[in-house]
């Protein structure tokens, strides 16, 4: 009898840990459901841990493209920063398939029917946007790791069999079972095969640990894939009959693994908490694992399937969302030819300039420091990267081909592999001729101060030459610099415009907008001057510029 009440308290404690993790969850649900209602569309305030921001890529290298962006393209653009924005992924799925997007724009004229229906339902479709939220948001992220990593290291493992954690649930059933004829010994057995189990379950856990995370990752996907076709979206049949189909694929996977690999396991569940301690006295989680892992072996290729639709599914929530917060934005056209633009403005700048744009060839930018030359060129880079994956522009009309974006804008020194800025650079550019002259499709190409790393004479001599090179055989290019001089050698080839500034009252102000023609002033003394530096070097400094624009030779300085 006693040990019948004993079993009784202890099925009473385990019902109100029970009880409790569902009115918690419950009351988290709802919680998480105001916050998804009264934030949508407000700036995304998400903060990512360098290691958990290292593995968005995960998808996109298993997925790569001859056509994907470069990392100096990527870099130059920010496009990191361009990604947290826009990125209100709920999934690591979504996270990574969002990346994988952005990193691949389409090169060609390309449909986006179906993009566009399920972005924009879900967006005016608050009950059923908050419906598929909640439900992704269970799913979760996989945390330091992708399942990716984990999936490429499987073979590590090898072969394994659950033949000791067996034995191990046999000797503790012995143990109990022997308490009940000698109650002294059978409790000195029982604590024995109590220790053994607890310290060869650390040892096993540690060496499978992130390996069972990928597992649970997986297993919360199946779970709340059920939840998925249970919402009966008619705008996703497609997707939840082929995540059905999937479903059923891993029934093995699945079975009795509910208690084991809980979805809510280490949420602070005081009835998972419970059975983590059974897990570790029956190492009923590593036998499941070991299950699991043949499974998984099996289906490879049906996991990369089923994380792609719940990737696509989770990007058209954070499309949507990013359009609400943008406002101004629009859909782009695709024509071949020229690229227009009107009301332009980078999605990063918190109160934007915008321009308008409207070129049938390659223009060659000139004006000061400062004036928004560099930012205009990677507003139209970003953009354009924007209108071939996310099929959304920050503008209020854009129409353009596609193109295979490429820049050479922000380059720096490379100690490690021992070039200069002038080597990095001409690397840099290289890549964009062998681009434009080998490729099917045209390249848009973003250059910033062409060979600012060299002498004068050189420097203009040869850059006229590149950047006439590139007009030829590039789409478009699009370069920046302050020598004057290009602007006429590259008439024939390059439109001129500019960006000025504006001098009153010993202060300067950039306005920022698109001027027609090449610049015709410089800024650079009078910053030194409205920075503070003395008027001996300023005045000495205007005096030298002036006779040199006169004699074109340069004094000798007393």
């Amino acid at each position: 009898m006693e040990y019948i009440g004993f079993l009784i308290i202890v099925f009473l404690f385990l019902l109100i840990f029970f009880i409790s993790g569902m009115v918690n969850e419950r009351k988290e649900c709802k919680r998480y459901r105001n916050k998804l209602e009264k934030e949508y569309g407000c700036e995304n305030k998400r903060e990512y841990k360098p290691e958990e921001f290292a593995h968005v890529d995960a998808y996109a290298k298993h997925h790569k493209k001859e056509t994907s962006l470069d990392d100096i393209t990527w870099n130059d653009l920010n496009m990191d920063a361009v990604y947290k924005q826009m990125n209100y992924s709920k999934t690591s799925a979504g996270d990574e398939y969002l990346y994988f997007i952005l990193r691949n724009p389409v090169t060609d004229v390309h449909d986006f029917t179906d993009f566009e229906e399920k972005t924009e339902y879900y967006r005016m479709h608050q009950k059923e946007r908050l419906q598929l939220q909640l439900i992704l948001h269970k799913m979760g992220y996989t945390g330091k790791y992708s399942i990716y990593d984990y999936l490429d290291n499987l073979d590590t493992l090898g072969k394994r069999n659950s033949f000791k954690d067996i034995c191990g649930i046999v000797a503790l059933a012995a143990a109990v079972l022997y308490t009940f004829f000698n109650i002294g010994q059978g409790l000195l057995f029982l604590f024995a095969v109590l220790l053994y189990n607890l310290v060869t379950y650390f040892k096993v856990k540690s060496e499978i640990e992130p390996y069972i995370c990928s597992f649970q990752y997986l297993f919360r996907i199946l779970h709340e894939i059920e939840e998925i076709g249970r919402c009966r979206h008619d705008i996703i049949k497609e997707e939840t009959d082929c995540l059905a189909k999937l479903y059923h694929k891993f029934d093995r996977f699945t079975r009795f693994s509910y208690l084991l690999m809980s979805p809510h396991r280490m949420n602070g569940d005081l009835f998972e908490i419970g059975l983590d301690y059974i897990r570790m006295f029956l190492h009923l989680d590593i036998i499941k694992f070991n299950s699991m892992l043949e499974e998984v072996y099996k289906h490879r290729e049906d996991v990369d399937s089923m994380l792609t639709i719940i990737g696509k599914l989770d990007m058209y929530l954070s499309i949507g969302e990013y359009r609400e917060y943008l406002g101004e934005y629009c859909l782009p056209e695709y024509e071949k030819g020229y690229i227009r633009a009107k009301e332009i403005y980078h999605p990063l700048l918190k109160a934007p300039v915008k321009n308008d744009i409207d070129v049938k060839r390659s223009i060659l930018i000139t004006g000061s420091n400062a004036s928004g030359k560099s930012t205009f060129l990677k507003t139209i880079a970003v953009n354009a990267i924007l209108a071939q994956s996310i099929h959304t522009v920050c503008a209020d009309m854009y129409t353009a081909d596609c193109f295979r974006v490429y820049s050479s804008i922000t380059l720096k020194d490379n100690i490690f592999e021992g070039d200069s800025y002038y080597m990095a650079e001409i690397k840099s550019i290289k890549r964009i001729l062998d681009a434009a002259e080998g490729g099917k499709t045209p390249v848009l190409a973003f250059v910033d101060e062409v060979l600012r790393g060299t002498n004068t004479t050189e420097r203009i001599a040869a850059s006229g030459v590149i950047l006439q090179k590139l007009s030829q055989c590039a789409g478009f290019c699009f370069a920046a610099t302050h020598d004057l001089e290009l602007t006429e050698i590259l008439k024939h080839y390059y439109d001129n415009m500019h960006f000025e500034e504006t001098l009153k009252d010993g202060d300067i102000t950039f306005p920022y907008r698109l001027m027609p023609g090449s610049a015709t002033t410089r800024n650079a003394i009078a910053l030194l001057k409205i920075m503070g530096y003395d008027n001996s070097i300023t005045h000495k400094a205007q005096g030298q510029a002036e006779r040199f624009e006169i004699t074109r030779k340069w004094e000798v300085l007393p």
